[in-house]
């Protein structure tokens, strides 16, 4: 019985360089997000709670990420799409928090008010705690790692077609 080579990177240098990089920026968001299931204290400053303190909901989403990751890993060509989508609407989600007001604003500050702030909290305007400022930070980054490595690979495939149609 002969077993399938584990392919974990494309034959192309640059699609390989673009997959490292996009690892790269994933393992970072991957790391800072552990950060909020495990809890961050930096001597006196709190940097985020446990999610198992706050949202455990947060474990399962952990959870998925994790999974989204290991699949790019193992089979990109679909793990690609499936990472993208994830970290697509998980930046809508976070991003979507800036346009809070009123209440939901009042809500946001005293659920953070004991973690560190870059920038002091408003009441007029939503302003993201430390950890999740770089949240925003990381995913946007790993989004965009990951939307160059698609486009790359969809155009490289196409090449690829159009070169086996011209022999």
């Amino acid at each position: 019985m002969k077993f399938k080579k584990l392919k974990i990177f494309d034959d192309s240098r640059k699609l390989k360089a673009l997959k490292i990089i996009a690892l790269a920026f994933l393992g970072i968001l991957l790391l800072w997000f552990t950060f909020n299931i495990t809890g961050l204290k930096i001597g006196d400053t709190k940097i985020v709670v446990s999610a198992f303190v706050d949202e455990p909901i947060d474990f399962v989403f952990y959870l998925i990420f994790v999974a989204s990751i290991v699949c790019f890993i193992l089979k990109d060509t679909m793990g690609k799409y499936f990472l993208s989508a994830f970290l697509f609407f998980w930046g809508v989600f976070q991003f979507t928090t800036y346009f809070k007001t009123g209440e939901n604003i009042a809500a946001y500050n005293k659920t953070f008010a004991d973690t560190h702030h870059i920038i002091a909290a408003s009441q007029n305007t939503l302003v993201k705690d430390t950890y999740h400022i770089f949240l925003d930070i990381f995913i946007l980054f790993a989004f965009i790692a990951i939307m160059i490595f698609l486009i790359v690979t969809i155009v490289s495939d196409k090449k690829k077609s159009q070169a086996k149609e011209n022999l």
